[in-house]
């Protein structure tokens, strides 16, 4: 990563902070794409440029790592809502493409933002493993993030690599998901989501960003291209993650939220909640990554420790 300029969106988010900082100690040269320049300058005291828009992006970039988006559950989705999650994701990276093209730039490689929720949710017969050949699904988050991928498209002539990261529930220290449920389950208040079946597809912070590495490492193999899944290779049931999580806290979990409850507070959203998805990160583990966190309760009792 050493003397590459690198220009992220998205980088004052969860993820987004913990790549600027492994690469910043990495001595790359970032430039963070971002609403709140002078967030950014207090962040890191000054040694990562910010610009507040693409008028103020000045130069080539080797690298471009496009993650911004609005938190899909941070909300109910009313009609403004699902407006702002497609203009923070789908509009940005048209613009981001429009700006690319027209500045000339021309990137080693292009790592672009989705999810796993482009499989949909499901329960049932259909509720099977998804690797990255498996169909879109048919809700409104599996439509969001296919449009959020071909927003992308437009990036692939100028860059000899362009992956798309669709990536799963993000576990970590004092952000993501967790960042609700600590508080919850570490007063005894957490329980399971509806029976507790559906699966959660997760990956650790910490191997988010190895990932992120190990494949911005692939210079010499110009095949790694396309749709990645980041998740860890074992997803894990609601019931099980909601044990887990309350025995790293040594806590009961004495609250669990009935899925009528569910639908009542969350509406059409609850049904990534209730529903859940099994994907494996089947092109990462072929291309021999190794994760230091393929088991949950040990990716859990690392972040209870770190806390």
């Amino acid at each position: 990563m050493t003397e590459q300029r690198i220009l992220i969106t998205g980088g004052t988010g969860f993820i987004g902070q913990a790549l600027v900082s492994r690469w910043l100690a990495q001595g790359a040269d970032i430039t963070v794409l971002s609403r709140r320049p002078a967030w950014v300058a207090r962040r890191w005291g000054g040694m990562v440029k910010a610009a507040a828009g693409f008028e103020q992006l000045g130069g080539q970039f080797d690298v471009l790592v496009n993650l911004a988006g609005e938190g899909i559950a941070d909300k109910r989705w009313s009609r403004g809502r699902k407006q702002v999650l497609q203009d923070s994701r789908i509009t940005l990276t048209r613009n981001l493409a429009a700006w690319a093209s027209r500045t000339g730039q021309r990137f080693r490689v292009v790592l672009s933002g989705s999810a796993i929720g482009y499989y949909g949710s499901y329960r049932g017969v259909d509720d099977r493993p998804h690797n990255e050949q498996d169909a879109q699904g048919k809700d409104f988050a599996a439509q969001l993030c296919a449009d959020w991928e071909a927003a992308a498209e437009p990036l692939q002539p100028l860059t000899e690599r362009l992956l798309i990261l669709r990536t799963g529930v993000v576990l970590g220290t004092h952000g993501g998901m967790l960042k609700r449920l600590w508080l919850p389950f570490s007063l005894g208040f957490g329980g399971m989501i509806g029976d507790g079946r559906q699966n959660l597809s997760w990956i650790h912070l910490q191997d988010y960003c190895r990932a992120v590495d190990f494949l911005l490492s692939h210079d010499a193999d110009n095949t790694v291209n396309g749709v990645i899944n980041m998740t860890a290779p074992q997803p894990v049931t609601n019931h099980d993650f909601t044990r887990d999580l309350a025995r790293e806290l040594q806590r009961p979990a004495l609250l669990p939220m009935p899925a009528m409850v569910v639908k009542l507070l969350f509406g059409e959203m609850g049904e990534l909640l209730l529903k859940g998805q099994d994907v494996r990160p089947q092109r990462l583990q072929e291309l021999g990554f190794s994760y230091d966190f393929a088991d949950i309760r040990d990716a859990l009792k690392d972040i209870a420790r770190h806390w």
